[in-house]
């Protein structure tokens, strides 16, 4: 084995041995190579990081930088402060020990505020800390949800009273960041409401106010008064509006052509809540409710008392002729009271609002093109109308598909009118076009590849056989020099002859010729023929 002495003497004589130009590209490959290197090295000790934290606010990331400081562990900030990074060995270990510490806090002030308590806190201290612990708690809650970067809560509790019709509710205020251009939908932000008024003691939703950082107004209380459109209503409109023109416009494609049809819808939206009572009443449905029987029955023995009393002389008398003094033996009395109910029924009815008042629907379809070609060869599209059977047909297939109703008054107009866009020929499509974009998107890569192929046939391959040549003349050499004799020249060239001992040293000639056709014929042979030239 070659001494790393004799290596470097190898590399000294095979740098002497090359050209200005070999030299040149050499270095070129070198240098490249190390640049490489170089930049595979950095590149992994960078991709040794990794995120310990992201999307942190500017508390949470300080207070965790500061302990990464504290116990001396190397970090990298990336995305402008938001992330953290430390060495990937340590990402798991450092996470527990900072959770164990509380942290990250998510912004805000939780219930770990009562971890260290004082004495001599007094009740108002402590309720107040109990709203500030209250609203970090939610504000961490909320801002789990994917969209939401950053999120504040504010609860008004208003001083309890003795009095229950001084008694106001409490109410409650969100502020929330959104992620980018994401928003939060009508379920979503019914959540968040939800959970709010769920938190707080007394709080109800109509109590909550829901805001983002644009100043956009997700959730408020609805109004009382009469003619007030919210922010829910006005989407809900939308909504049936755009829900009507994607299906006349999708129904009308499949017959006149994609981007062929266009629809614009306007609903009259009835919001307004009805409450009605109806109490009716039939009054041939009678049912006898309660019923009163009295009877009187009055009978006497003797004979009654003739005459009128305290009358005497001849009124009696007179009484008597006319014989009204004669009663019979008794008297009876009936008395009846009855009591019927008129049968009675009680419709409650509420509408909270939404139905269709009026619909407005107007209708473009485009036409047909017919392609000339002028004597100067330009080409050019003549619009034909639709006929009215057509049009009428399409008519009936919008009317149906909105669910037309005469009675409510609503509108339906399609019009057959030029598009701007159909009436301008379309362009010839290019055959090479579509290889255009390919050709572009490989012409790089290809750019490299062609030059690491050059490098290789140029540079790496003639170094190559340069760096054999070197050692094969170099082993040669040796070999001449441990036999200590020359070799003839050949082609007016002298040459060093080549070393065709064999060890072990010691022995004789024969035994040394012996040995060598045995393990090497062929070099035998070429020893051979080197001594009967010497000879002749």
């Amino acid at each position: 084995m070659a001494t790393p002495k004799e290596i470097l003497e190898q590399i000294a004589s095979i740098v002497k041995g090359l050209s200005m130009t070999q030299k040149i590209l050499g270095a070129v490959v070198i240098a490249v190579v190390v640049g490489g290197l170089l930049s595979l090295t950095t590149t992994s000790k960078d991709a040794s990081y990794k995120v310990l934290f992201s999307g942190l606010n500017q508390e949470d990331a300080g207070e965790v930088v500061a302990k990464l400081k504290e116990q001396r562990i190397p970090y990298k900030l990336s995305d402008d402060g938001g992330a953290i990074l430390v060495p990937a060995t340590q990402v798991y270990e450092v996470r527990l020990t900072l959770a164990g510490e509380g942290l990250p806090r998510g912004g805000g002030v939780g219930f770990e505020i009562f971890n260290q308590t004082s004495f001599g806190q007094t009740d108002f201290v402590q309720r107040l800390n109990y709203q500030r612990a209250l609203q970090g708690e939610l504000a961490r809650t909320i801002r789990n949800f994917q969209q939401v970067v950053e999120a504040r809560v504010h609860i008004a509790a208003p001083k309890e009273s003795v009095f229950i019709e001084d008694e106001k509710p409490p109410t409650a205020s969100i502020s929330v960041k959104l992620r980018g251009r994401e928003k939060l939908n009508q379920h979503e932000i019914q959540s968040i409401v939800n959970l709010v008024a769920s938190a707080v003691p007394g709080l109800t939703t109509e109590n909550i106010t829901l805001v983002d950082t644009s100043g956009r107004l997700l959730f408020r209380k609805q109004a009382e008064g009469e003619g007030v459109l919210t922010g829910n209503q006005l989407e809900y409109q939308v909504k049936i509006e755009d829900t009507l023109r994607q299906k006349v416009e999708t129904m009308l494609e499949e017959v006149v052509g994609v981007n062929r049809a266009r629809a614009r819808v306007t609903a009259e939206i009835d919001f307004n809540k009805v409450d009605r009572t109806e109490e009716s009443f039939d009054p041939e449905a009678q049912v006898v409710r309660s019923e009163q029987m009295l009877t009187e029955n009055d009978q006497r023995g003797g004979p009654t008392p003739e005459g009128i009393p305290g009358v005497k002389g001849e009124l009696a008398t007179f009484a008597e002729e006319g014989g009204e003094g004669t009663a019979a033996g008794g008297y009876n009395r009936n008395n009846v009271t009855r009591n019927y109910e008129i049968s009675k029924q009680v419709k409650h009815t509420q509408e909270k609002g939404g139905s269709v008042k009026r619909l407005s629907i107007a209708v473009m379809v485009d036409g047909s093109y017919e392609k000339s070609v002028d004597k100067d060869g330009k080409t050019s599209l003549k619009y034909q109308a639709r006929s009215p059977e057509e049009m009428r047909n399409l008519e009936k297939l919008v009317k149906n598909a909105i669910g037309y109703s005469e009675d409510r008054g609503d509108q339906v107009e399609v019009a057959s009118l030029p598009f701007a866009l159909s009436s301008v020929p379309e362009p010839e499509v290019d055959a090479m076009e579509k290889w255009k974009a390919m050709s572009e998107w490989l012409a790089m890569p290809l750019v490299y590849l062609l030059v690491t192929v050059m490098v290789i046939l140029f540079v790496i391959k003639p170094f190559l056989k340069l760096l054999a040549a070197k050692q094969l003349e170099a082993g040669a050499a040796g070999a001449v020099a441990k036999l200590g004799g020359h070799v003839p020249a050949v082609g007016g060239v002298a040459g060093e002859e080549e070393d065709l001992t064999l060890s072990p040293r010691g022995l004789t000639d024969q035994e040394r010729i012996y040995r060598l056709a045995q393990s090497d014929p062929d070099r035998a042979a070429d020893l051979v023929r080197r001594w009967l030239r010497e000879e002749g």
